[in-house]
């Protein structure tokens, strides 16, 4: 079983998208800012982190961009758009 963080509360779209991208066997840490999924993941609390980059209302998300470039951790991007 595989542990990911992503910011918010137990049953938030980002943890919809932790099952989505890793299936239904993830153990997942509910974070309470972007930073601490970074964190926990450069500890090695977790294996992985999910975080969104754009949103449908406020465009991108540049604190998540400023997080990679000051993090030194291997990303997987995955787009996922609905109609």
């Amino acid at each position: 079983m595989i542990n990911v963080a992503f910011q918010g509360e137990p049953g938030a779209y980002s943890e919809s998208a932790v099952h989505q991208f890793f299936g239904s066997k993830v153990k997942v840490k509910p974070c309470r800012d972007f930073r601490e999924v970074f964190e926990s993941v450069k500890r090695q609390d977790v294996e992985a982190g999910v975080v969104p980059v754009e949103n449908s209302l406020e465009g991108s998300v540049n604190q998540n961009y400023d997080l990679f470039f000051s993090h030194d951790l291997q990303s997987v991007w995955r787009s996922h758009c609905q109609s």
